[in-house]
């Protein structure tokens, strides 16, 4: 009989539906989560991972947004757990992570390098005055490091663009200590920090083109005070690139934050072709001013075929924080009759000011996608500017503080195959009920966790038997542990054709009967995780319809047997009082 209950329970745990969303979803227009109710800075944790990101607040959401690509960002800031390199789908599920050698991270993309692509984004030291000090890192389908790539030179590579050509060259941002005469500015020879880019042969790491900004630039053409700057060590940021792009002649289009101008340089000799925005702005502005008039904007490129520039424009900065409004701008430009129209901008429904970074892109459905860097937010919208989702992972009350940010946000489609195991705990939740947790940090392609059961972790494959399936919905799922298993359980992950994708390590676990305690811990009422004994195994000799036909033809026989009991009982009894 103890053995039929056995049988029945492990037969139970393998038709019962089971889905479990170990990890909490994203707070859905929540007004606590604005106003500090659950910390600076939301985390979401897991159990079968030491992994913590951050918990997004969705405050408004449309279909249109649903387009199967990852968001994309770098969270970081004083009140983050570590700078972070992060994916999630449109619900606000974590899809891959990584504090990649616990160092500020910025600038995470998708990118085609030889048919391949890769995830890339910047690593190293910020803290020399706005931009940075370190790698770019290229990253493989199963995030295992491709390429590092530096500055040519002797430089250091700038945190703020990496971007990958056709050409299978790199464009960077590099910053570099020079002495100009700063006597325009009120001061005499000093240090500047003059901006450059290079184009890198990936496969050499020689540059191919360089541009120095203090070749075509004045400081006096900054709008930025040089204050205590220009002296000692402390090098004057007076032009500050930040974008850079190479369109189809060649040329290279770059945005310079305290210049507040955009400048078209000639690919061949590096000569300046234009400069849009700014003093030296050099276009008829046919929106009364409401084109040109961008300040300490970022992200600046071309679309339609050289016809459209689109940039976020900052507006603010630290010390000018109402200035104007943040905003995406799309610019109609014509380069034979020098002329710029706004055509389409995009703000936040919330008004948010981004007082430093920021991006924007442009979305192959149309639709266009704001980060606002200094400030913990995202926001997509229609092509005419119509706001459709609008995402918080930072409280709004500390807007403008920069306890979380992130430099950019970009929508990429990504399928990851990681090189390692999927992660899996044995662990109670909040109702101390013992759960079976499993993730997989980057798998893009599970559609599908089965639980499967030996009796040992070294059991031969033939020996693992499923025991439950799930619909993989989330970062992490959980199997809930009720009833009679096997002491060694795994978590095998399935695509989306049913193939097997990897299996985690076994798992070792003990039988908890209800109200016992082991090792003075007590365990899970009312719960049995697992039994010690030789489990039933699913070969091709035992499959689970047998075990079906088993455990019907057990309780038929049951029944016959209590009716042909009881059929004798009343026999007897009549027997009993009949005549002699």
């Amino acid at each position: 009989m103890r053995s039929s209950c056995r049988v029945a329970a492990l037969f139970c745990a393998i038709i019962s539906p089971i889905l479990v969303l170990a990890e909490a979803p994203a707070f859905i227009n929540d007004y606590g989560y604005d106003r500090e109710a659950h910390g600076r800075h939301p985390l979401q944790v897991f159990r079968s991972t030491d992994l913590v990101a951050p918990r997004f607040n969705i405050l408004k959401s449309s279909p249109s947004c649903d387009d199967s690509l990852y968001t994309f960002l770098t969270p970081r800031g004083p009140s983050t757990n570590e700078p972070l390199a992060a994916a999630y789908d449109h619900e606000g599920h974590l899809v891959w992570a990584t504090p990649w050698q616990k160092q500020q991270l910025y600038n995470l993309m998708v990118q085609e390098y030889k048919g391949e692509k890769y995830l890339t984004f910047w690593a190293g030291n910020d803290a020399v005055g706005g931009h940075g000090a370190g790698f770019y890192y290229m990253l493989d389908k199963h995030y295992n490091e491709y390429k590092k790539v530096g500055a040519a030179n002797g430089l250091d590579g700038d945190l703020h663009d990496f971007r990958i050509t056709e050409a299978g060259t790199a464009l960077l941002t590099v910053y570099e200590v020079v002495q100009k005469d700063l006597g325009a500015v009120g001061k005499s020879t000093g240090p500047v920090w003059d901006c450059l880019i290079q184009e890198i042969d990936l496969e050499t790491g020689h540059a191919v083109f360089q541009w120095r900004a203090t070749d075509h630039y004045d400081v006096t053409d900054s709008y930025r005070d040089i204050g205590g700057e220009g002296e000692d060590d402390r090098a004057y940021d007076f032009f500050h690139i930040n974008s850079i792009e190479k369109d189809a002649s060649g040329n290279y289009l770059i945005s310079a934050r305290y210049t507040r101008s955009l400048t078209y340089i000639d690919g061949r000799n590096g000569d300046v072709i234009w400069i849009m925005g700014g003093k030296r702005n050099m276009f008829k502005d046919l929106s009364e001013g409401r084109a040109t008039n961008f300040a300490y904007q970022h992200d600046a490129r071309w679309s339609d075929d050289g016809r459209t520039i689109t940039m976020f424009d900052n507006a603010v900065d630290n010390e000018h924080q109402t200035m104007g409004e943040t905003r995406g701008l799309r610019l109609r430009v014509d380069q034979q009759s020098m002329t710029v129209a706004l055509e389409t901008e995009y703000i936040n429904p919330h008004k948010v000011r981004g007082i430093s970074q920021g991006s924007m892109q442009t979305l192959k459905s149309g639709n266009v996608l704001l980060g606002y860097g200094f400030t913990p937010t995202f926001t997509e919208f229609a092509s005419d500017g119509t706001p459709l989702c609008d995402v918080h992972f930072g409280p709004e009350s500390r807007f403008g503080t920069g306890d979380v940010q992130s430099y950019r946000v970009y929508k990429f489609a990504w399928q990851g195959w990681p090189g390692t195991k999927p992660d899996t705990a044995v662990a109670q939740d909040e109702q101390d009920r013992w759960q079976l947790y499993v993730s997989w940090n980057g798998a893009t392609e599970v559609a599908k966790w089965e639980l499967q059961g030996a009796p040992r972790a070294d059991s031969p494959e033939a020996d693992w038997a499923r025991l439950a399936m799930a619909d993989k919905k989330s970062f992490e799922t959980s199997f809930p542990l009720r009833g009679a298993y096997p002491r060694s359980l795994r978590v095998v992950a399935r695509g989306f054709k049913g193939d097997r994708l990897g299996a985690s390590a076994a798992v070792e676990v003990e039988f908890v009967t209800p109200g016992e305690k082991k090792g003075g811990e007590a365990k899970g009422e009312g719960e049995a995780v697992v039994v010690n004994y030789e489990p039933l195994r699913f070969t091709s000799d035992v499959s689970p319809t047998r075990v079906l036909l088993l455990f019907v033809g057990v309780f038929v026989l049951s029944v016959f047997w209590r009716a042909l009991r009881a059929s004798c009982r009343r026999s007897a009894r009549k027997l009993r009082v009949l005549p002699s």
